[in-house]
């Protein structure tokens, strides 16, 4: 195995990349010395993927309540990409999506849960054919198995559940471990990266957090004393909270987010307060257990030889317009974290529309890879070197399948303008609703603009637009 890999490490390879956008895109090689200076010794993978973390739920982002170190420092030694978005906002889909690069209505998953197309190749293929150790740690949640998709080896557990005393699969074997679910997906991470690194082999590990996800009770049972670390009373209350949707869909007055929402009390402020506290505290022990797996990169050296992808599955909705959970086309559930940090990447701030598509070719255009005309995304390497670049100027959002109460949706996305068609959950092909949003003048998407009469035009122009981005998808 050792000599494959070896022998299948000294090929080149070009590269290419397909972009789903409304506008015409470079295709970039990538020729800057400080990317290429690492193609012979090959360099590792390690992708963080946590669950339900909001864009705004870090330190680097601007949020002076939330502790978060160690991403924190991530982001200062590389780039945090701040207008980062997923193609649908759901645990399964998302994950389908980073590892093929491609939207969840051509890989097959648009809903929880979600398989895979039997046909689908995954980043983690690409990357163990060409002579990478795969592994995976932590939440699990396609029907496709791991190994099915790519993975050497994998240490996981399937969907949600506590965060203690949670039932875990090694080796293909059941088990239970008693720590803090965190502290279990560090370790197995920490063990991968140490034989990786002893048998000399380039890596690529898929590090899938349970945190800030919920636990199987629908809370956040961080420890007191992270708790203690926040004061309840300074927690922010959304101002849209008692939002009466006026302007929005009909069904989402009595659909599950704004049901479970007030489940959960979000009539009230203080019970908002209260989850929001939870919430941050439960993602300053995650970070925690960050640290840990990049001490250990530090301790068998390979720090300096690591790209670290970092991003959040989908986001979450705190009491905006009243709703709690995901799915819907609002900047809370669809916006999310990003951070590539690694050799020769420039530390800063980058504010191009970057999607999860993007990580995909991203990670094998780094590795030396040829790109699949099949992805959907493109490669960020011209952004993470600082290169001057025409980029996506609209995105396309998509749940096409009813999911945790949501109706049949689509969107197109643009720096300044949002515009969302809902459709019938009975009829998916009879038109339900339409919603524009100028994100520049109502950052909160309050102001529905698609039946005033001077948008007539514009809205006939995102018609168009989105017509055409969902033939590209479909082509």
């Amino acid at each position: 195995m050792h000599n494959r890999r070896a022998f299948l490490r000294s090929l080149g390879a070009g590269t290419t990349s397909l972009l789903l956008t409304h506008s015409n895109v470079e295709t970039f090689a990538s020729t800057d010395k400080r990317f290429s200076a690492y193609r012979g010794a090959r360099p590792n993978f390690l992708f963080i993927l946590t669950d339900d973390q909001r864009h705004d739920a870090m330190g680097c982002a601007g949020n002076r309540l939330i502790r978060t170190p160690t991403i924190d420092a991530l982001a200062a030694r590389g780039t945090r990409f701040e207008n980062a978005f997923v193609t649908l906002s759901i645990c399964s889909p998302s994950r389908a999506a980073c590892l093929t690069g491609r939207y969840g209505s051509a890989t097959g998953v648009t809903r929880v849960p979600g398989t895979l197309n039997a046909d689908e190749r995954t980043v983690a293929h690409f990357l163990r054919d060409a002579g990478y150790r795969t592994g995976m740690v932590g939440k699990w949640h396609l029907g496709n198995s791991p190994e099915d998709c790519g993975f050497d080896s994998a240490s996981y557990f399937e969907s949600n559940g506590p965060y203690y005393g949670r039932r875990v699969v090694e080796g293909g074997r059941q088990a239970t471990t008693d720590a803090y679910v965190e502290q279990y997906n560090a370790d197995r991470a920490g063990r991968f990266v140490r034989e990786a690194a002893e048998a000399g082999e380039p890596f690529f590990l898929f590090y899938c957090t349970q945190v800030p996800h919920m636990n199987h009770e629908f809370d956040w049972p961080a420890r007191a004393e992270t708790l203690a670390l926040y004061d309840e009373r300074e927690m922010p209350v959304p101002e849209t909270w008692q939002d009466d949707l006026e302007g929005k869909p009909p069904y989402l007055k009595s659909g599950r987010n704004r049901k479970q929402a007030l489940q959960y009390g979000y009539d009230h402020e203080q019970c908002i307060r209260t989850h929001i506290q939870k919430y941050y505290a439960a993602i300053t022990e995650m970070d925690a257990a960050l640290a840990q797996v990049f001490k250990t990169l530090d301790d068998v050296g390979l720090h300096d030889d690591t790209y670290v992808f970092f991003m959040g599955d989908n986001g979450w909705l705190m009491g905006e317009h009243g709703f709690t959970s995901k799915v819907l086309p609002y900047e809370e559930s669809m916006r999310v974290p990003m951070i590539v940090a690694g050799p020769g990447i420039n530390a800063t701030v980058d504010r191009h529309l970057v999607l999860n598509v993007d990580l995909a070719p991203t990670l094998l255009e780094l590795a030396g890879l040829p790109l699949p005309e099949k992805m959907h995304g493109t490669s960020l390497v011209p952004l993470l070197r600082g290169s001057r670049v025409e980029w996506r100027s609209s995105f396309l959002y998509e749940a096409p399948t009813p999911s945790l109460g949501s109706w049949p949706l689509v969107a197109v996305r643009t720096e300044r303008w949002k515009y969302i068609q809902t459709f019938d959950k009975d009829e998916p092909t009879c038109l339900a609703f339409e919603e524009l949003y100028h994100l520049h003048r109502d950052p909160h998407e309050m102001r529905n603009l698609a039946g005033h009469s001077r948008q007539a035009k514009r809205k006939a122009k995102f018609q168009k637009e989105l017509a055409h981005l969902r033939d590209v998808l479909r082509a």
